[in-house]
């Protein structure tokens, strides 16, 4: 199945592995997804249920009360109607759904964790990829380049984590059609306080649903901190931003204006009346 989404979409996907993710994910790139829309991005996030971590980006959907087995069409609508949508990969991907059960009961990562990020049904030129380990990292860098990507990043945070973590440095792949730029990102260089790494691990669906909220009601910290850091990053690919300082003050803005919450209430309202009762 195929979407059609605008030029300028963007995806914010980690592609799960992590250590936290097995102990204690937080759903960093759902949740910083409605930031970076309420900063004025377009997001088509691409994702699943857990298989090997303790929250899926489609299990924290359903427990913000946001219909998640949506048609191409309907997730077109979404974006549309509210600049997010999420494309449930067994929906798109139908064999995944064999896939699924056999993954989350193995709880360990495998080949689909890579494979998640290179088959957008949207086929987007614009994505930031999270994943755990640097030689995998410049592979996928790689491979998002000679499939057409306009402006991508791909990032192995600190640890091993499949985002970009405040917890340390962090490595980055800047891709463009001509050329590939690692670099390092330093949370301190931008203004983010260092944590050590209980204090941005997430837990269940239940937990991160309340945590998303609280972020979006504007609570601050950590967790906070590192959503605003990934959001910075889509915001950078997405051209909104001209880098990552201007990003993560615009994410902060997109949250402390409200807008960011006003993007979940939206999709919550939107997808609710899109389901036939």
């Amino acid at each position: 199945m195929r979407l059609h989404c605008p030029v300028e979409t963007i995806d914010l996907v980690g592609a799960g592995g992590s250590q936290m993710g097995r102990k204690a994910a937080l759903n960093v790139s759902t949740i910083a997804s409605f930031v970076a829309t309420g900063a004025g991005a377009i997001v088509c996030k691409h994702g699943n249920k857990r298989a090997s971590s303790t929250s899926g980006s489609f299990d924290l959907l359903d427990e913000l009360g946001i219909s998640a087995t949506l048609t191409p069409d309907q997730v077109e609508s979404c974006i549309k109607e509210v600049g997010l949508g999420f494309a449930f990969a067994r929906t798109f991907h139908p064999a995944m759904k064999y896939a699924g059960p056999i993954r989350a009961k193995l709880g360990v990562p495998t080949i689909f964790n890579t494979l998640g990020p290179l088959s957008h049904p949207g086929f987007l030129k614009r994505q930031v990829v999270g994943v755990p380990s640097p030689e995998t990292a410049e592979i996928m860098a790689k491979v998002l380049q000679s499939t057409g990507t306009d402006l991508g990043m791909v990032v192995t945070g600190h640890n091993g984590l499949d985002e970009l973590s405040i917890t340390g440095p962090n490595l980055a792949h800047i891709i463009t059609p001509e050329k590939i730029e690692t670099t390092e990102i330093h949370p301190t260089d931008l203004g983010i306080t260092t944590v050590t790494p209980e204090k941005i691990y997430g837990g269940g669906p239940q937990d991160n649903a309340q945590i998303a909220i609280q972020i979006l009601n504007g609570e601050s910290g950590p967790k906070s901190d590192i959503i605003v850091l990934n959001a910075a990053a889509g915001l950078v690919v997405a051209g909104i931003a001209e880098n990552l300082v201007d990003g993560i003050e615009r994410a902060r803005s997109s949250i402390d204006s409200g807008a960011a919450k006003s993007k979940l209430q939206e999709l919550q309202t939107f997808t609710q009346e899109l389901i036939p009762k």
